[in-house]
């Protein structure tokens, strides 16, 4: 009977927060316990029984996310020319943007008030700069201020601000981060060295 209980609650927590990233995906930032309640046709109290505060349930949500995104930032580069390789670590990044966008702006309007959001963001950026770094940068050729440069402009925070603050279309705002790491790129002269690593492993 006990283990009858758990396979009921581990099921309605999965059914919950399935609810939960279907609502925020369709543009709630702040989905009500009601409408996950609703969406994953459980009772409200279930809900509550399941996940006793709101951090409990961003926490499943981000293991499911990790799952679903992580796998699609991997890329297999085949060129040792560095304007190719950022074009298309940025082709596949400002894809995964669009598709992650309205889990990282939910993220984004809670991320004062909990701690494992803060900790979700951090490890945004270290991935963000860490696959920057192995397409980009991996022998070290370019100096930190332009690296740097390049960070910023291919982050989340830079779509965001092309998308929310300046209106662009998903289409123009990754032609616009392409754009502006691109020309960082060039203006450092790095574009035309390629990449030299021991025994030329990618």
């Amino acid at each position: 009977m006990a283990d009858g209980r758990a396979a009921r609650r581990s099921a309605s927590r999965a059914k919950i927060a399935t609810a939960f990233r279907e609502l925020v995906r369709e543009g709630d930032p702040s989905p009500s316990a009601k409408s996950v309640a609703d969406r994953a046709g459980v009772g409200l109290r279930t809900v509550f029984r399941c996940f006793e505060d709101l951090e409990s349930l961003y926490r499943e949500v981000s293991i499911a996310l990790r799952a679903e995104f992580l796998p699609r930032a991997r890329i297999d580069y085949s060129s040792m020319n560095r304007a190719e390789r950022l074009h298309q670590m940025l082709t596949n990044r400002t894809t995964i943007f669009g598709d992650m966008e309205p889990f990282q702006l939910a993220a984004a309007a809670h991320r004062h008030r909990y701690e494992s959001l803060k900790e979700d963001h951090r490890v945004l950026l270290s991935l963000e700069r860490d696959r920057l770094r192995t397409a980009v940068n991996p022998d070290g050729v370019l100096a930190q201020g332009p690296f740097e440069a390049m960070c910023a402009a291919t982050s989340f925070d830079y779509w965001r601000r092309l998308r929310i603050d300046q209106g662009l279309s998903k289409e123009d705002a990754a032609a616009a981060m392409i754009f502006a790491a691109t020309a960082i790129l060039e203006k450092t002269g790095a574009a035309r060295i390629p990449i030299r690593l021991e025994g030329n492993a990618l």
